[in-house]
């Protein structure tokens, strides 16, 4: 309102005439204490410097894109369109994979103390697909235990499975913090579904192999 004026401690440099900033270009507005906020930018050279890198990066996108600067926002809406497109078509791929070996993994079935239980060492697979398999093992065999394996960027990543009938005398979560125990790591979780990981790959086909007289030991 007239008459109310906004006092504060200038701690800029002063000029003549505004003429001589020169361009100004803001470059962040932040809170740095309760009802201040900080205004910084740049200006003179120093902006047209900025501008010139901004515009070089541009042109580089655009030409990575094979487009032009006036039509890169377009061309990026495409190609994350097409990316998102790409991601749909490979996770459906991942589902149908996934079912595919659930067929093949139904064949391994081992009984222990009349408890069906498959475990199995699996390639090039990630944690979504070994939780997508387990699912799909515990559908397919109503009654079962369920240890898969993998590894994942050096490390060993684990899932264990129980279906409901048989949770009250064994535990995914102990299940998992058994075999994850002889793969360098740990883990655990729910009765019915657990994860695990481990820092030893080496040894991870012997801890599948052991998955047996560890559920035995439990019964």
């Amino acid at each position: 309102t007239v008459g109310e004026f906004s006092k504060e401690l200038c701690g800029g440099t002063h000029v003549r005439q505004t003429g001589q900033i020169g361009l100004l270009k803001l470059t962040s507005e932040s809170s740095i204490a309760a009802g201040i906020r900080r205004v910084e930018a740049i200006t003179g050279a120093g902006a047209l410097a900025q501008y010139q890198q901004t515009l070089a990066r541009l042109q580089q996108v655009a030409a990575l894109l094979k487009s032009t600067p006036d039509e890169v926002l377009e061309s990026v809406e495409r190609a994350v369109n097409q990316a998102r497109a790409a991601e749909k078509q490979l996770e459906a791929l991942r589902r149908r994979l996934a079912q595919a070996q659930v067929e093949e993994l139904v064949q391994r079935v081992r009984r222990v103390k009349d408890v069906p239980v498959v475990a199995a060492q699996l390639d090039e697979v990630d944690r979504a697909t070994l939780r997508a398999l387990a699912d799909g093992l515990r559908q397919k065999l109503g009654s079962a235990v369920i240890v898969l394996g993998t590894t994942t960027n050096g490390k060993v990543a684990l899932i264990a499975a129980v279906t409901k009938d048989l949770t009250k005398k064994l535990h995914a979560g102990k299940i998992a913090q058994a075999v994850a125990g002889r793969v360098g790591g740990t883990g655990g979780g729910r009765a019915d579904l657990a994860e695990a990981g481990g820092k030893d790959p080496e040894h991870l086909g012997q801890a599948i192999a052991d998955v047996y007289a560890i559920v035995e030991k439990m019964l």
